[in-house]
C-alpha cells in the first residue's frame, strides 16, 4: 500500500503517502487512484494534474537513546506550520517534528493566482497552458 487519497466535492484531492514519501510515490498513488481504476481514460489529463501536485506537510521522527518526558510545543503551528512533540505514546524515545504548509500561506497563494489570472485577462495576455481542476497536495 502506497498510501491513501481523499477526493472532496470541491475538486480538492489530499494524498497521504507512506514512507519514504516523495513526488514519485505521490504520482503513483494518483495514477493508481484515478487512471488504473478507470476513472480517467486520457493519460494527458493525468499528466496535467500531476504538474500541479504540491507538498503540504510531513512528519519526521528523531530517535534518542533515552525515554523523554511528554510535552508538545505548538507555539509555531499557526504562524509557521511547525509542531514539536517529545516523548508521546507513539514515540516515547523520540522527538517528532510535524510540518505543514500554513493555511494563511495557502490562501495567499490562491489569492495571488486568482489576481494574476484576472490581471492577465484585463491586460489581454493569453494563458495557453491548461489548468488542472482543483488542488493536489501530498503529505509525507
Amino acid at each position: 500500500m502506497i498510501g491513501r487519497l481523499q477526493w472532496f466535492e470541491t475538486g480538492r484531492v489530499n494524498l497521504y503517502v507512506r514512507k519514504p514519501a516523495n513526488s514519485g510515490r505521490a504520482s503513483q498513488l494518483m495514477a493508481n487512484g484515478f487512471y488504473a481504476s478507470g476513472l480517467m481514460t486520457d493519460i494527458t489529463v493525468l499528466e496535467v494534474i500531476l504538474k500541479d501536485l504540491k507538498f503540504k506537510g510531513a512528519h519526521y521522527v528523531f530517535e534518542v537513546n533515552q525515554r523523554l518526558p511528554q510535552f508538545t510545543i505548538d507555539l509555531f503551528n499557526k504562524q509557521n506550520g511547525v509542531t514539536v512533540k517529545v516523548g508521546d505514546r507513539s514515540h516515547p524515545n523520540g522527538v517528532e517534528l510535524l510540518v505543514h504548509y500554513p493555511d494563511w500561506a495557502e490562501r495567499n497563494e490562491n489569492l495571488f493566482e486568482n489576481l494574476t489570472m484576472v490581471l492577465n485577462t484585463v491586460m489581454g495576455f493569453n494563458n495557453s497552458v491548461p489548468k488542472a481542476p482543483g488542488r493536489l497536495e501530498y503529505i509525507g
